[in-house]
């Protein structure tokens, strides 16, 4: 039997009942709960896991986004509401598990984890009185840690999505602005990006070198890569045709957001029977 202690009766109870009604959220019967005038009494022999996923749903709830913010602010120093706003939804995509893709955050512990940690260590310790504000303080620096470290992540993420976006910008306005010097530019997607022209003939790795050239003066963008976007933007197509199966590749988000609706997507397999179609047509001539 643990003893959870408080200040007063009447957070005793609000605590109590916010832990039944999570316990049932939980599908757990919250029969581990006595209440006395200034404390909780755990039943920590029959219950131990049940308690913990409670507590730490509780605790999460209570702590994560304040201290999340917290961290944004007077650690990082960013004032501006809605930066925090954006970082804050960041890390707790992050902490969710919910972007798996940032290597930053593929290895990191579960946040979770760690409370649940903390409240079987205590729990388990022999007739144990103790605050939640004492649990708060003296064993939870591994969670709280480890939320800096996420919020870390979050903010570095931040930062290279405005970079991104600042450069999805310019490669927009630059696309808008330049004369069409091709009518149309096909590329497959199946695996690997391929180039070809309107009359479906592969574009040679000269040509695409040149693309390239002429497009790194057209933006004045360094970063454009060699092989896709790069002459992509250098052919400056009245219309791009995107011919793929799968669709989570960054390069095909890229396209997308510059070319918006300048780029048609179709299935792969259309562009081989097209391919195909074009191919008979000018042998026939």
């Amino acid at each position: 039997m643990a003893e959870l202690i408080f200040a007063d009766h009447e957070e005793c109870n609000q605590l109590q009942k916010e832990l039944k009604q999570m316990a049932r959220s939980l599908n757990i019967k919250p029969s581990f709960l006595e209440s006395e005038s200034h404390s909780l009494l755990l039943n920590t022999k029959e219950h131990l896991d049940s308690i913990v996923q409670v507590l730490a749903c509780y605790t999460r709830k209570k702590l994560e986004e304040t201290r999340i913010l917290f961290f944004i602010e007077h650690f990082f120093y960013f004032t501006d509401k809605q930066e925090q706003a954006e970082i804050a939804a960041i890390a707790k995509e992050f902490i969710e598990q919910e972007r798996e893709e940032v290597p930053a955050v593929k290895d990191l512990d579960t946040c979770e984890y760690h409370v649940k940690e903390a409240w079987r260590k205590i729990l388990t310790e022999e007739g144990l009185s103790f605050t939640f504000e004492s649990f708060v303080q003296f064993r939870l620096r591994e969670y709280l840690d480890l939320l800096q470290i996420y919020v870390e992540c979050a903010i570095d993420e931040y930062k290279l999505e405005l970079e991104y976006q600042s450069f999805i910008d310019q490669l927009r306005k630059c696309a808008a602005d330049q004369p069409f010097l091709t009518a149309e530019v096909h590329v497959a997607f199946d695996g690997k990006f391929k180039l070809y022209d309107e009359q479906y003939r592969l574009y040679s790795e000269k040509m695409l070198q040149l693309m390239h050239e002429r497009a790194l003066v057209l933006t004045k963008e360094f970063d454009l890569d060699e092989k896709v976007l790069g002459p992509i933007m250098g052919l400056a197509p009245e219309v791009l045709y995107l011919y793929l199966e799968e669709e989570n590749h960054g390069m095909i988000h890229t396209l997308q957001n510059v070319f918006q609706e300048r780029l048609i997507k179709r299935p792969l397999q259309l562009f081989y029977g097209s391919r195909n179609e074009f191919i008979e047509k000018m042998d026939g001539r």
